[in-house]
């Protein structure tokens, strides 16, 4: 991503958070980028468009830190998870997401609501695929509805939360908030397995299934953005940025690439080039890789 691009995307979050989707126009847009209509229309064929690239760096970037959180941590390591929940807030706060999911949220326009909805699928999805990693495969009949359980209450204590407590400082955190949950949920989740109790748990899959809309990369499609990525390097990339990119190059040009090796390889790869211009490709890249290898970890085991 040019440097031109990522100050529209930079200007239309702005403007999107403060006057809402709707009431922002295209020439709003183009005044704040300072920027001509046909380079807006060069980058995106819409203000939707544009909507979806902040959603997708927001997830994107949630999604990295997430990983960060897992070098040299086991799966079922419960502050991992909680830290890992905090995430997802926080990054929705640095972004200034909150108040672009409130205004759409109240536009009564479907598609975009679709569009925002994505998002927050993508979460839930995650967190259930998590909950099994904590819990163990025990809970898989009942993740969608521990998930919704978990999410319930660390938004509903964060929220009265923030009501009573009046300096922000005081506030309880995101990640307290989820350590205090997942206390909770060690409690019922054994009455939900033993009692064998769904609620709204097969109607949230059933919702997933048929909703979301992001499909894992595959080895080549990996192969292609890295050879990509590695051809627009400039001469003067550091050496260990070349040679993460090499790395994961060769490993997924290998007829059985070691995942157990690419997943951490991916992390040193986006660590490398996360200040640099690069940092939107590296992002979206090292997200593509690891949800190759949590595909490949979730095939080996149902294999089992």
């Amino acid at each position: 991503m040019n440097n031109r691009k990522r100050q529209v995307i930079l200007a239309c979050a702005k403007l999107f958070a403060e006057k809402g989707f709707i009431s922002t126009s295209i020439q709003d847009i183009l005044d704040e980028s300072h920027i001509s209509k046909g380079t807006f229309y060069n980058y995106f064929s819409s203000k939707q468009d544009c909507l979806i690239a902040i959603l997708d760096i927001g997830s994107e970037e949630a999604a990295i830190r997430k990983q960060e959180f897992l070098i040299g941590k086991d799966l079922d390591d419960k502050k991992v998870l909680a830290s890992q929940i905090s995430t997802i807030m926080q990054v929705n706060r640095e972004r200034n997401l909150l108040p672009i999911f409130e205004s759409i949220l109240h536009s009564g326009d479907k598609e975009l609501k679709k569009t925002v909805q994505q998002y927050h699928i993508r979460e839930m999805e995650w967190l259930s695929g998590r909950m099994i990693d904590v819990y163990g495969e025990k809970i898989r009949p009942y993740r969608y509805d521990a998930t919704i359980l978990l999410f319930g209450m660390i938004n509903q204590h964060l929220h009265i939360g923030s009501l009573t407590h009046a300096p922000e400082s005081e506030c309880p955190s995101p990640v307290d908030a989820s350590h205090y949950a997942l206390r909770q949920l060690d409690s019922i989740i054994p009455s939900l397995i033993k009692n064998k109790d769904s609620y709204l748990g097969p109607s949230l899959e059933r919702y997933i299934y048929a909703n979301k809309d992001h499909i894992i990369p595959s080895q080549s499609d990996i192969i292609d953005q890295l050879k990509g990525f590695r051809k627009n390097l400039e001469p003067t990339t550091p050496d260990d940025c070349i040679e993460f990119t090499d790395c994961l190059i060769e490993e997924f040009s290998s007829p059985n690439p070691r995942y157990y090796i690419i997943s951490t390889v991916a992390f040193k790869f986006y660590d490398t080039f996360r200040k640099s211009n690069h940092a939107s490709e590296a992002i979206a890249i090292a997200n593509g890789v690891w949800q190759i290898t949590r595909a490949r970890k979730d095939e080996a085991e149902a294999l089992k």
